[in-house]
């Protein structure tokens, strides 16, 4: 099972004049080139923009993809906090501009000079980003910094799915449908199993990720997008990531956590009631109407539903 996305990104040439001249204000110099960065899920400008003074990241959005800009916003908020031992591209600032009627809202960050995996996993590629989410986990984060973890998971989506059993939930495993009732219960531990004092990047994937090369062949990875960032348990960035890993071409979730094992200490009743709350969210997202302007989601939101649900099964064996 592979999925991959298609998205192909606007490029500095596609911005408007105003735009692109606050973002060069800030920059403090003219943008001779840029490279697009293309695939992932939202629908700004995502290029290296290459200035006399040097390289730098940006990704910018107009409010008429009104979520995106919610998350740009967010993320500005939340990777300005984390500290230079994080392993993330450092956030330089963000700038907002007017353009046709729309707000637009742009963040700059340090350009990393590396590459996303591309799919399906190779495995020197896939224990990167494993070491990567625990990597991540290894940080701790004072209280008050970052939201904690429990307050950013999804509403008790799968006590929802049971109250409302949706027509579209025949279209999964029927285990599924048969333990809804079971799962809501284990679902309420799911804030407690994630609680914790260390750092949560909260959408760590393959595209949130950059391959840096570090000699000897060797591959260190650094995540991207920190909208989600929060302050938690170690395994929740390992965890959550496994069900993207396989429908992109990687192994198993168990098979995963052979080349890269959870942290020690980690309760696996936890760890199974964090998967429950992630099955809930995936399912439920996916028998939503389509995203304005990512219509590739709900697919991807599809499958990594079928591959949590076969993982919690046989967690639940």
């Amino acid at each position: 099972m592979t999925a991959t996305t298609t998205r192909t990104r606007p490029t500095w040439p596609d911005l408007p004049a105003s735009v692109r001249g606050a973002i060069e204000d800030r920059i403090g110099a003219a943008v001779t080139g840029w490279t697009s960065h293309d695939g992932g899920y939202s629908q700004g400008l995502a290029s290296t923009l290459r200035t006399d003074r040097g390289a730098v990241f940006v990704k910018a959005v107009s409010t008429e993809h009104e979520f995106t800009v919610r998350l740009y916003r967010q993320e500005a908020e939340r990777a300005a906090v984390l500290d230079g031992s994080a392993p993330a591209p450092h956030l330089h600032w963000m700038t907002e501009a007017a353009a046709d009627g729309h707000e637009w809202v742009a963040l700059a960050f340090d350009a990393v000079a590396g590459r996303a995996p591309v799919p399906p996993w190779r495995e020197d590629e896939l224990r990167a980003v494993l070491d990567l989410a625990v990597e991540v986990g290894e940080h701790q984060v004072a209280a008050g910094v970052l939201p904690d973890a429990g307050s950013e998971l999804p509403a008790r989506l799968v006590g929802r799915l049971a109250a409302e059993r949706p027509a579209g939930l025949a279209s999964y495993d029927p285990w599924l449908a048969e333990h809804l009732d079971r799962l809501a219960t284990l679902e309420l531990e799911a804030p407690a199993a994630v609680a914790g004092d260390r750092l949560v990047h909260g959408d760590l994937r393959g595209d949130n990720a950059v391959l840096v090369e570090r000699g000897r062949g060797g591959l260190r990875a650094l995540a991207v997008d920190w909208a989600y960032a929060a302050r938690g348990a170690a395994f929740c960035d390992l965890v959550g990531m496994l069900p993207a890993v396989q429908v992109e071409g990687g192994p198993t979730p168990e098979e995963a956590l052979r080349l890269r094992p959870l942290p020690a200490g980690t309760d696996e009743d936890g760890v199974t009631a964090y998967l429950v709350a992630e099955t809930g969210y995936f399912v439920h997202s996916s028998l939503q109407p389509p995203v304005p302007g990512i219509p590739h989601l709900r697919a991807f939101q599809r499958a990594q539903g079928e591959v949590c649900v076969a993982w919690l099964r046989r967690r639940l064996a």
